[in-house]
């Protein structure tokens, strides 16, 4: 343990101000709010950006990369996508100044394991963000009853959002991916089980069905299952090379056909299907096609501005758009794609299909559940604490659909689903949280563009700019809708 004195408290740092320190080789962030002064670690914990480059708004600390926010009383992470909490160092007044002491004073992973006391299990379907991240919360609320964590897919929870950015593009080291190792679940007692496909749910027997032909049963239970990638129905699009991108599997398709690669047709022009053409473009050096059935990419979502800005910024990259464009069929020899057919009667030419075109919710095992679902896209209804129409069952993610401000909303989101994921979880729990607390936040990057969104914005009146323009490259837009 040391001491270090790092200036006079008195005008050191002005109330709502913070400051980065490197003490000794350790990044410290010290702040200051209601005149008291508090130290974190300097770095998120999430990929590692510098703090001070964020937002301090009240004891709150916000992350500029990806909006993980921590409490600076006591380094604990508030919301994701970081996982652990920051490193707290204590802080002290002595003869005027402000003094530090390393080394930190808590253990910065969530722990705690199950124990005997509490005879309660609680399953959780689905090994995305929002069930990883209720697996974790659990521990981290104090519930120490057993917990089941079922996954359809071969390999640990990971983090999903590089698949379409550094990881597809070949930056991305694939020790990354995963959220935690195999050991970090076996040490707190989160019995994860892999290449475990549900079927189906009996709320009345309080049991979940397996495809191996077994029961799991439950007293509490979350669903979060996630989406299932849209496939076009079309002639051809069982052809061997035409991917879909979901899973850690998926991806590693992908790379290994971009070997042999030199043409790519993505269809789609969503989120996914734009960042995972800029991967594919600047890291794998294919040349890329985009077909999509909008007249300008994002104009739904962020407005024709915005959409006609990241277009631009693909096109000025090399890549090429068929917009206002639908796909008729695709072609192959030998079982293997290798052209596109536009309802147009154009034929481009493809060493591989990228299908990009959105995700359904992943519900099919619920029919006959009796749970209420809605009628249109079959996502899971859910009340402000995420709570089913069944007393024991929650919904967190991309599956679950509540009523805000008079408005039904489902989210696609990574962050919102962490965010649900740790609120369902609080809730089986015991707790009394509610979606409404929770600001949904999401972030593409596409070439040398970096775009972050903050809220919720269905349907506005207008975009207001500030600070610039989406010509610029460089600007905050607010969406407003009745003044607000």
């Amino acid at each position: 343990m040391s001491e270090h004195s790092v200036g006079k408290a008195e005008n050191f740092l002005k109330d709502g101000e913070m400051r980065r320190l490197d003490l000794n080789g350790t990044a410290v962030l010290l702040s200051r709010v209601e005149g008291q002064y508090h130290a974190v670690a300097g770095d998120c914990a999430h990929y590692g950006a510098h703090l001070d480059e964020g937002v301090l708004k009240g004891h709150t600390l916000i992350c500029p990369w990806h909006h993980a926010c921590f409490d600076v009383r006591s380094g604990l992470r508030r919301e994701p996508p970081a996982l652990n909490d920051l490193a707290h160092f204590p802080v002290h007044i002595h003869a005027g100044e402000v003094v530090v002491i390393l080394p930190q004073d808590n253990d910065v992973e969530p722990q705690g394991k199950a124990t005997d006391l509490n005879p309660q299990t609680f399953v959780i379907i689905g090994g995305g963000a929002a069930g990883n991240s209720a697996a974790e919360e659990l521990r981290r609320a104090g519930y120490r009853g057993k917990i089941v964590l079922l996954s359809d897919v071969a390999n640990v929870p990971i983090d999903r959002p590089n698949l379409s950015k550094d990881y597809l593009a070949g930056n991305a080291d694939p020790a990354w991916m995963p959220l935690r190792d195999a050991a970090w679940y076996a040490d707190r007692d989160i019995d994860l089980q892999l290449n475990t496909t549900v079927t189906g749910v009996d709320p009345k027997a309080h049991h979940v069905m397996l495809e191996n032909g077994g029961t799991l049963g439950y007293d509490v239970l979350l669903l979060a299952t996630g989406g299932v990638p849209r496939q076009l129905d079309v002639p051809g699009k069982d052809l061997a090379n035409v991917f879909l991108l979901r899973k850690l599997a998926d991806a590693d398709q992908i790379i290994e056909a971009g070997g042999a690669s030199k043409q790519v047709v993505i269809i789609g022009a969503s989120f996914i299907a734009m960042e995972a053409a800029a991967s594919l473009a600047s890291g794998r050096g294919l040349t890329v096609t985009i077909v999509g059935i909008e007249a300008v990419p994002f104009e739904r979502v962020l407005g024709r501005d915005i959409g006609l800005m990241l277009q631009k910024e693909h096109e000025d990259n090399g890549i090429q758009f068929r917009l206002n464009a639908g796909v008729k069929q695709f072609f192959g020899k030998d079982g293997v794609v290798n052209s596109v057919e536009l309802s147009s009667g154009e034929v481009l030419l493809a060493d591989f299909v990228l299908v990009g075109v959105g995700v359904r919710p992943a519900t099919d095992f619920l029919n006959g559940s009796g749970l209420k679902l809605n009628d249109k896209d079959k996502s899971v209804l859910v009340d402000s604490s995420l709570l089913t129409s069944d007393p024991a069952i929650y919904a967190a993610g991309d599956i679950a659909r509540y009523d805000n401000a008079g408005s039904s909303v489902r989210i696609e989101h990574w962050r919102v689903a962490q965010q649900q994921g740790i609120l369902a979880a609080r809730n089986m729990n015991g707790g009394n949280d509610r979606v409404q607390y929770h600001v949904p936040f999401f972030w593409t990057h596409q070439w040398n563009i970096e775009l972050r969104y903050v809220g919720h914005a269905e349907q506005w009146d207008e975009i207001i700019y500030r600070n610039g323009t989406p010509e610029q490259k460089k600007f905050v837009a607010f969406f407003v809708a009745g003044g607000n």
